[in-house]
C-alpha cells in the first residue's frame, strides 16, 4: 500500500507541476458551460416580419403579436420583407391580405435554410394565431388547458442541464487521455520496461496509476461544481454519495478503455487517433449537449449502450432530482457501468504489454 501512495503521490506532484496540463484541464469544461450556458440560457425572440394593411381591422392582429414576448415584430412591406427573410435577416414574415372579408387568408413565408427555426417559426405563429382569433371572435374556448408543473419537480435552465454532461466528458476525457496517452508515452521511452527492474511491482505501479486518475477526476469534477454553483448560479441537487459512485464507475470505466487502447498502440501519435475515434462518437451523441431523445430511433438505440450515456443519465438524474438516490435507475446505470468495466478489464489482460 505505501508503495501504491507513493507513485500516486508522485504523479499529483508532477501535475502541479504542469501548469499547462492543469489550465486546459480546467479551462475547457468552465469554457464549455460559459458558452453553451449563456447561449442555452438566452431569451429568444423570434424575428417576425408583418407585412399588411396599415389601418383597419388587420392591424388588431399586428397588435396582438407585438404583445407576445415570444416575437420580435416589425411591420415592413411585401417586397422588403421578404428580400429580408430570403436573405435570413428576418425569421419569417406574415402576410396579411388587404381589404379582404373574413375569415381572412394569412400567409407565412419562412427561411427554409434553418429548418429549427423554421419549425418554431410555423409551430409560434400559428399557435398564436388560434389565440389571437379566439380573442377577436369573442366565442369562449370548448375546453381550457392550465399548464402545471409536476409536484417535486424543480425549475432549469440548460446550464443545470449541461452541468452533469459536462462532468461526465470530464471523466472520459481525463480517464483515456491520462491513461492511454501516459501510457503509451511511457512505453515508447522505456519507462515501463525500466520499473520492471526496481524493487516495485507492477501491480503495484499500474494501481498507483488508476489511483491518481481516480483522486485527479473527484477533485477537478469537485471544482467544476463549485465553479458553476458559486460564479454561474446553477441550480442543482448534490446527492455526493450515490453521485460519487456513479462517476467512480465511469471513470473506472474509461481508464479501462484506456488501458485497451495503451495495450494495442505502440507510439503516443498512434494512440491519439485511437482515443479521438473512441471519444469523438460519445460525446456528441451520448447526451452531453442535448437528449439522447432527439436522435432518430435506430441511432437511439445503438447509442444507448455506451458508457458515456449510462454516465450522463446517472449523473443528470442525481443532479436535476429526477431520479432519488439509488433509484432503480441509476442502478441500472451503476449495472451497466460495471459490466462495461469488467469486459473491457479482461480485454486490457489480453493486450497489455510493457514495451
Amino acid at each position: 500500500m505505501r508503495q501504491l501512495l507513493t507513485v500516486t503521490g508522485a504523479l499529483l506532484r508532477s501535475l502541479v507541476r504542469n501548469r499547462q496540463a492543469l489550465f486546459w484541464t480546467f479551462f475547457f469544461p468552465v469554457l464549455l458551460m460559459v458558452v453553451f450556458g449563456f447561449l442555452g440560457n438566452s431569451n429568444f425572440k423570434l424575428n417576425l416580419l408583418v407585412s399588411g394593411p396599415k389601418s383597419g381591422p388587420e392591424t388588431r392582429i399586428v397588435q396582438a403579436y407585438e404583445k407576445i414576448p415570444y416575437f420580435s415584430v416589425k411591420r415592413a412591406d411585401r417586397a422588403k420583407a421578404l428580400r429580408e427573410v430570403r436573405a435570413g435577416q428576418a425569421d419569417a414574415v406574415l402576410l396579411l391580405p388587404n381589404g379582404a372579408t373574413a375569415p381572412w387568408q394569412a400567409k407565412l413565408v419562412y427561411n427554409s435554410a434553418n429548418m429549427q427555426t423554421a419549425q418554431q417559426a410555423v409551430s409560434a405563429v400559428t399557435s398564436a394565431a388560434a389565440q389571437i382569433n379566439l380573442a377577436m371572435t369573442g366565442r369562449p374556448p370548448l375546453f381550457l388547458v392550465k399548464p402545471e408543473a409536476a409536484a417535486g419537480s424543480r425549475a432549469s435552465t440548460y446550464l443545470d442541464f449541461l452541468l452533469p454532461g459536462v462532468l461526465a466528458l470530464m471523466a472520459m476525457q481525463n480517464s483515456l487521455f491520462g491513461v492511454a496517452g501516459s501510457l503509451t508515452r511511457w512505453k515508447e521511452k522505456g519507462v515501463l520496461r525500466r520499473f520492471l527492474a526496481t524493487p516495485l511491482r507492477p501491480v503495484q505501479f499500474l494501481g498507483g496509476v488508476v489511483l491518481y486518475q481516480l483522486v485527479f477526476g473527484i477533485l477537478s469534477a469537485a471544482l467544476i461544481v463549485a465553479i458553476a454553483v458559486v460564479f454561474l448560479h446553477t441550480n442543482i441537487l448534490l446527492p455526493l454519495l450515490p453521485l460519487l459512485v456513479t462517476i467512480v464507475f465511469g471513470m473506472a470505466t474509461f481508464l479501462a478503455i484506456g488501458f485497451v487502447i495503451a495495450g494495442f498502440a505502440k507510439t503516443e501519435e498512434a494512440s491519439m487517433p485511437i482515443i479521438n475515434v473512441v471519444s469523438f462518437p460519445m460525446m456528441f451523441l451520448s447526451g452531453v449537449f442535448f437528449p439522447v431523445t432527439s436522435l432518430p430511433p435506430v441511432l437511439r438505440s445503438i447509442v444507448h449502450v455506451l458508457p458515456l450515456t449510462y454516465l450522463v443519465d446517472g449523473v443528470r438524474g442525481l443532479m436535476s432530482g429526477q431520479y432519488s438516490a439509488w433509484a432503480p435507475s441509476v442502478q441500472t446505470d451503476i449495472l451497466a457501468l460495471g459490466v462495461w468495466f469488467v469486459i473491457l478489464a479482461v480485454i486490457s489482460t489480453r493486450t497489455w504489454r510493457w514495451e
